[in-house]
């Protein structure tokens, strides 16, 4: 099942900033999952992987990538406890939702019809 943006958030944060603002957001957002996703590429160690993955909980849930935030704390909470496996199995999962993810909001930030949906 593909992960979705919860559009209540996007209203909630549209509500605070204004809209243009919210676009913006979304891109830098977008941006930072795409740079998350090469780190996650390149072989991390656990402690990159569990760093990554609060980061990564934090804005998402920000933004209303609820489902990533979830994974993300999961995995977050598994390195914590050094269950280096979970990582081995779980963790090509993890950055295709963060790819996914990453496209997802920069469709949505370059569609101001899209938004206007959430609102």
């Amino acid at each position: 099942m593909a992960a979705s943006i919860n559009a209540f958030t996007i209203k909630r944060l549209s509500e605070e900033v204004g809209q243009d603002t919210v676009t913006l957001l979304l891109n830098v957002f977008s941006d930072e999952l795409e740079q998350y996703l090469r780190q996650l590429s390149d072989q991390p160690s656990v402690s990159q992987v569990r760093e990554i993955s609060h980061a990564i909980k934090s804005s998402a849930a920000s933004f209303g990538a609820d489902e990533l935030a979830e994974m993300a704390q999961e995995c977050e909470s598994r390195m914590k406890q050094g269950q280096d496996q979970w990582m081995n199995d779980h963790l090509p999962e993890f950055r295709q939702m963060v790819q996914g993810m990453a496209v997802k909001y920069k469709q949505l930030a370059s569609n101001d019809e899209l938004i206007n949906r959430m609102l």
